[in-house]
């Protein structure tokens, strides 16, 4: 396997962006992987920052690597070259372990920010690596031209995300329709994992680290009508299993598998409820620019639909899913559901970013939905809608 890096190119404009940084962490080193792909068994390089209350460059510094399960401690040295300076320095060492996915490295005697690498078998790719310090660096394609020099975007693997983060975007709304006139959507979503990978229990039983809970939340609000009423909302609490795949040929990047409850929490005639166990393949492919298209069938069965039992019909079995753009530019969502019985539903998300900074796919977003076929709301599934149009702000997306 191999670490895939910075280019040489975008190093600069990191470095740049980690001496301007330094002056907000006064006791913290900060560090960035430099130098083209290399195999295991060969040199890892890093170009380290330190604070200036630290004197002297110490001869070696300990580097702690893991991801996928496992881990390695390198010896980094320091290296004597010419185009150090009194501000950074650039240290080398040789991972022993090998390792697949996304891989993260720190220091361990010094507070530092965290890298992400990535293990690759293609020794010709180049990628964005992000630190936790620096998510919303741009880098550049690396000065020799090739195609393999795409970049990578990497937000967080499951091991650097906090233990409560997004899950699908958050949004508030507005639009206007036929049938209902004005209206609102807006949602909110989250997931939650109960075993931090550094923790006691994920110690002993490390897979527990891949063990998610889930909450989302819409709701359509007729604020047009009398009194403004709430039309309809789904609540959709769930838990799922998230691991990295082998990224290989046609093997997906990452699997999830769970099971999801949702409901309209209504009585009566207008009770709706079912529960599905899907499984949701993901593959990235990155492309020019530092754009990235993510396509992520959602493929479920149904556990219980005794309220709406023809809802195949509309819904269908799959949620085809696709994401393209850059992460700290525009950005398309596509859902597309395709009913057994030729009933067709689509969904397109349209967003920019508003903020300087986006961290983890947090930040503020103008936000464009159309919306078109079945089942806006689960009490609604199998009625037809016109296009519904709405436009307003999300916080992650």
């Amino acid at each position: 396997m191999l670490f895939t890096r910075f280019s040489t190119s975008a190093m600069t404009g990191v470095m740049m962006a980690l001496c301007s940084w330094s002056a907000l962490a006064d006791d913290q080193w900060m560090m960035a992987s430099e130098g083209e792909a290399i195999n295991i068994g060969q040199s890892l390089g890093f170009r380290l920052v330190k604070p200036e209350s630290v004197a002297q460059w110490p001869a070696t510094v300990k580097l702690h690597l893991a991801g996928s399960g496992a881990s390695d401690e390198v010896e980094l040295v320091l290296q004597e070259t010419d185009n150090a300076s009194a501000s950074s320095r650039v240290y080398r060492g040789t991972p022993k372990q090998d390792f697949a996915g996304i891989v993260r490295a720190e220091l361990v005697e010094q507070p530092s920010n965290t890298v992400l690498l990535l293990a690759s078998t293609n020794s010709g790719t180049a990628a964005i690596v992000q630190s936790k310090d620096l998510q919303a660096e741009e880098s550049q394609p690396d000065d020799g031209g090739s195609q393999n020099a795409a970049p990578q975007v990497v937000i967080a693997a499951p091991d650097d995300e906090p233990a409560l983060s997004p899950e699908e975007p958050i949004y508030f709304l507005f639009g206007h329709g036929d049938d209902h006139g004005a209206d609102a959507r807006f949602q909110i979503s989250f997931k939650y994992r109960p075993f931090e990978p550094k923790g006691s229990i994920a110690q002993y039983a490390p897979f527990l680290s891949n063990l998610y809970f889930s909450y989302t939340q819409t709701t359509l609000w007729d604020i047009g009508g009398d009194s403004s009423p709430f039309r309809d909302t789904s609540y959709r609490p769930g838990i799922f299993y998230r691991w990295a795949g082998a990224s290989r040929g046609v093997l997906p990047d990452v699997w999830r598998i769970g099971v999801e409850h949702e409901s309209n929490g209504q009585g009566g005639v207008d009770s709706r409820s079912l529960n599905i166990a899907y499984v949701r393949p993901s593959w990235d492919i990155d492309l020019a620019n530092g754009k990235r298209l993510t396509f992520s069938p959602k493929i479920y069965t149904y556990l219980d639909k005794d309220e709406n039992p023809d809802i195949t019909h509309y819904r269908g079995y799959v949620d085809w899913q696709l994401r393209y753009g850059r992460e700290d530019g525009l950005m398309l969502t596509g859902l597309y559901r395709q009913g057994t019985r030729g009933y067709a539903t689509g969904q397109l998300d349209i967003s920019y970013p508003l903020s300087d900074r986006i961290l983890s796919r947090t930040g503020t977003f103008a936000h464009l939905q159309l919306f078109s076929g079945y089942g806006e709301t689960l009490l609604d599934y199998n009625k037809d809608r016109d296009t519904q149009i709405r436009l307003g702000i999300s916080i992650t997306r």
